[in-house]
């Protein structure tokens, strides 16, 4: 069976240091380098927009050798990842995501090379965060920088920070280039899906200039998806949400992990009651964007799974509200609690959540999966943040005080 997929051929996706992959998933880490290209002769560019076209990143060496190794029935090493998922009989992104059933040998030269015509973006706008998540790092959140550099000695922290701001081919700057956003207008002739997230993306207004552009362009019906804290100042965006407006399929994914002081220790330092009246306002002022809770599961909030869809039930928010999950590093997934204690807390949420964020939990944790390994890790990594952020993890969620 051949192994292909839409996005080498309609996909861009761009990190928040400005190097691109043919997906968010890619495991460039593995077959050439994250962000990386690797030609001919075998030598390592790194792909970033700061030095290179959208058009000669499409038709980089690395772009062309895996739509050429799709086209001869081969899985390039970059997509392993969703082989794997799919030989295990799971959906993977390249199922989800490959909607258009184009014919690609006919607009692929011999060599791979393509005319881009971009219907899928993937923008992280750079790492300027008005947060510092303890599931984040230093590449996602400038608030993550000072204490990076504190801990990085101690602690092991996922994140290539140093290497990152050590290498100048890398920027995080790209996202205030006028110049990048006109090259990318030029190659979204068939738009259909923009996706955009940080750092936190509406601490960046120059990015507003390319949706007013994409206005100009005619594309009010492209599907746009925001990923955000909406733990700001809604009137110093105001800009922004009027030109949103403008758009017909809008979603904003508010992320929100848990409630209150809760929510406050593990996306620190959000403000919860700033969280709430935005909500309200926003849902008075745009009515027109679709606004949807995102909760990210973790290691502090899984036994508290159910408490954030009860709270806003019980407050008259009534938003569609969906799981994502922490995968990496392993010691703060929800993993590391013990499985037996994972598929109690499960079973008593049956009657607590709606059908299908209990059947998203059940998929993912109602398993043998442990990592044991993790734990003394994970207790080094809370108790020294703990300690710098002046915080006690076991008196803000008591429910995990057997791991301490």
């Amino acid at each position: 069976m051949q192994f292909l997929c839409d996005l080498p051929w309609v996909h861009f996706s761009i990190f928040p240091h400005g190097s691109t992959s043919v997906c968010c998933e890619a495991e460039h880490k593995k077959a050439i380098g994250h962000g990386y290209n690797v030609d001919e002769r075998g030598e390592k560019n790194i792909l970033g927009v700061k030095n290179y076209s959208i058009e000669q990143i499409v038709n980089s060496d690395n772009y062309k050798r895996i739509r050429k190794e799709m086209l001869q029935g081969t899985v390039p090493d970059a997509c392993m990842g969703c082989k794997k998922i799919e030989d295990s009989g799971g959906r993977s992104k390249r199922i989800r995501d490959s909607i258009w059933k184009d014919d690609w040998s006919k607009v692929t030269a011999e060599d791979g090379t393509i005319t881009p015509n971009l219907r899928s973006i993937e923008l992280r706008l750079g790492n300027h965060c008005n947060l510092r998540c303890r599931s984040c790092n230093a590449e996602s959140s400038t608030k993550w920088i000072k204490e990076y550099d504190l801990l990085k000695d101690k602690l092991p922290l996922a994140s290539n920070y140093d290497k990152i701001r050590a290498e100048d081919r890398y920027s995080f700057d790209w996202v205030d280039s006028d110049e990048f956003y006109q090259d990318i207008l030029a190659h979204t002739g068939d738009l259909r899906e923009l996706h955009i997230s940080g750092g936190e993306p509406f601490l960046i207004p120059r990015h507003f200039k390319f949706l007013q552009g994409l206005l100009d362009q005619g594309k009010t019906d492209i599907n746009i998806g925001y990923h955000t804290n909406l733990n700001y100042d809604l009137d110093k965006i105001k800009p922004g949400l009027e030109i949103l407006s403008e758009f017909k399929n809008v979603r904003f994914n508010l992320s929100l992990d848990d409630v209150d002081e809760r929510n406050a220790y593990i996306r620190n330092p959000a403000d919860w009651k700033l969280s709430i009246k935005n909500i309200r306002l926003f849902q008075e002022r745009y009515p027109s964007i679709k606004l949807l809770i995102c909760q990210t599961i973790n290691v502090y909030n899984f036994m508290y799974a159910e408490e954030l869809w009860k709270w806003l039930q019980d407050n008259d928010i009534d938003l569609y509200q969906y799981y994502n999950h922490v995968h990496s590093p392993d010691y703060q997934t929800a993993y590391i609690i013990p499985s037996e204690m994972r598929k109690r807390k499960l079973d008593s949420l049956s009657v607590k959540l709606p059908e299908h964020m209990h059947t998203d939990l059940m998929g993912r944790y109602y398993n043998e999966l442990n990592y044991e390994t993790a734990r003394e890790t994970f207790v080094h990594f809370t108790k020294a943040l703990d300690n710098t952020r002046r915080e006690d993890c076991a008196s803000v969620f008591p429910k995990l005080e057997f791991l301490f």
